[in-house]
């Protein structure tokens, strides 16, 4: 697969941890030759003999790996402390996790859905009822106080229980206020018969707050996603500018070497003080460059500082010479299409995670709209019992009470659940186009994703063709000019090394976007940038799995 190939993986033995996916300081040589020019002119026996390629090392030397990761839990390494090491690409995507301003952001949405849940499960809370009244001047003077508790239940219904106690003289209206001496005890409930028996406005807002949480949970997915791709694609301009910074100074350090060797063919007659100007020039003009590309490196560091924090989240400036980190070697890639990476995509992607959950939402909304459209019926039953002694001669407050209740309510019309009905629908079929088109620019991302960093594999190998080619014909126009052949001259030598050194920025530049491209294609398969060296297997399982769909409409 083509990941398999990214990753560069060897042997089972290996693992499948790519080096690709990490960079580690080793010892780096230079790009350019170093030249050591002697004070007395060269003879042709000192000359390498032709066909011999000088003593050199690649641009780019192969990372060491990492130790192979097992996952992160509560006790895994923090962000590294203050002027410790030299960061690594791991480094920055854990400080990126645990303490970047904006996953902070998205990881507050856990609260806030939490507390959307937290309020509409207060629809179910036991609802405390208190009621009295004194009526001391009047005909009917009286004094009557009510207790209960009420609560709606999770099947539609309600349940209620109560005391009450009432004394003296009550109007004929109100001989319901009167008790026996020790009050009125009650017990009763309501169920629903026709509409809210499966669902009503209370479980609706529950089951949708529930399902904002899983919402929130894949818009926090994303900004990691997006936020440690940020972090790698300036961590590798970091080691970029590094490197472009490590050959200005080696092509300056070319110049400066040849002073003594002018200066000693000068005093030989051998040399023309012209050509110690203009290597006087040279050098100058180089160690602008030098001082440009200096420029660039302080400038990759605080911008991946943001990035790359302290654990009490203060932004980092990254420790260490960015001139001692290379890039990773990498694998040739197959460019053989494959749907498992696909379907890998469309199960990760939070994007239709995101669709997914609201497509739940506008379901649970449907099926509300549905049931207000239902005639609203309930039946109760209800229960008391006075106790103490009797207030009349009747005993009319000492018999058990039973009653039995059948309620029915319905708007003729039915306007606002038809209107609701229609909302939602339109809702939900936005929502399944927005799904249906975001799925095929998934797979069109990956498309484009995969083509960019196949194309910036092969660009590095033809840049590091390039780059070779460039030594050679360096040290070909070297050993002429040492030689003192008429052909080769101060200028001649200096395109060459022009020449190399565009060569090596070609191939540094060539890394880069390969970099880059391997975190946009960790991106469109939905994968924290991080982690990529964990895919080989996850492709490998899922290889052969059916593709996962994309939210479909629900059947009206």
């Amino acid at each position: 697969m083509l990941l398999c190939a990214s990753a560069g993986c060897r042997t089972a033995g290996e693992g499948r941890a790519s080096s690709a996916f990490r960079a580690a300081p080793p010892a780096t040589d230079p790009v350019l030759q170093r030249v050591s020019y002697d004070e007395s002119p060269s003879s042709p026996d000192d000359a390498p003999a032709d066909g011999q390629s000088p003593d050199q090392t690649e641009l780019v030397n192969p990372a060491e790996p990492l130790p192979p990761r097992e996952g992160e839990t509560a006790g895994a390494p923090e962000a590294i402390p203050p002027g410790t090491a030299v960061p690594e690409l791991q480094d920055v995507a854990r400080s990126v996790r645990q303490h970047f301003p904006l996953i902070q952001e998205a990881l507050a949405g856990r609260t806030i859905a939490s507390g959307q849940v937290l309020e509409a499960a207060g629809a179910f809370d036991h609802k405390l009822d208190l009621i009295g009244e004194a009526q001391p001047l009047d005909f009917y003077e009286n004094y009557w106080g009510k207790l209960g508790v009420k609560r709606d239940t999770y099947w539609g219904g309600s349940t209620f229980a109560g005391y009450k106690v009432g004394r003296g003289t009550f109007e004929p209206w109100y001989q319901e206020r009167s008790t026996n001496d020790g009050g009125e005890f009650s017990l009763g409930f309501t169920a629903p018969i026709v509409g809210d028996i499966f669902i009503d406005e209370n479980r609706s807002a529950l089951w949708q707050a529930e399902v904002e949480r899983t919402r929130i949970e894949a818009i926090i997915r994303q900004q990691v996603i997006f936020s440690v791709r940020d972090g790698a694609v300036a961590y590798w301009e970091w080691v970029a500018a590094g490197a472009n910074l490590r050959i200005a100074e080696e092509v300056l350090e070319l110049g400066l070497n040849r002073i003594r060797f002018f200066e000693r063919q000068a005093e030989l007659g051998q040399a023309r003080e012209i050509d110690l100007v203009d290597n006087q020039r040279i050098i100058v003009s180089r160690r602008a460059k030098a001082i440009d590309a200096r420029r660039k490196v302080e400038q990759a560091a605080a911008k991946l500082a943001l990035y790359l924090r302290t654990p009490d989240g203060r932004p980092l400036p990254p420790a260490g010479d960015a001139r001692e980190l290379t890039f990773p070697e990498i694998e040739p890639l197959d460019p053989a299409f494959t749907e498992g990476d696909i379907a890998l995509a469309v199960s990760n992607r939070p994007e239709l995670a995101d669709l997914l959950a609201q497509q739940r939402q506008l379901g649970i909304a449907l099926d509300e709209a549905r049931n207000d459209y239902l005639p609203d019926m309930d039946a109760g039953m209800f229960v008391a019992q006075d106790v103490g002694m009797p207030t009349s001669s009747k005993r009319d407050k000492s018999e058990f009470e039973l009653e039995a209740t059948l309620t029915m309510s319905v708007p003729l019309e039915r306007r606002k659940a038809l209107g609701k009905i229609r909302q939602v629908r339109g809702k939900l079929a936005q929502v399944n186009a927005k799904a249906r088109f975001t799925q095929d620019k998934v797979a069109a991302e990956v498309g484009v994703a995969r083509a960019a960093l196949i194309a910036a594999s092969q660009r590095v190998q033809q840049t590091s063709q390039g780059l070779e080619l460039a030594r050679r014909m360096l040290q070909a126009e070297r050993t002429l000019f040492e030689k003192g052949d008429e052909g080769s001259t101060l200028f001649s030598l200096n395109i060459r090394e022009q020449q190399l050194a565009e060569a090596a920025a070609e191939r540094v530049a060539a890394q880069l976007d390969y970099e880059v491209a391997l975190a946009d294609y960790a991106v469109a398969l939905g994968l924290d940038a991080g982690r990529l060296a964990e895919v080989d297997n996850v492709l490998e399982a899922d290889a052969d799995a059916e593709e996962v769909p994309a939210p479909q409409p629900e059947a009206e």
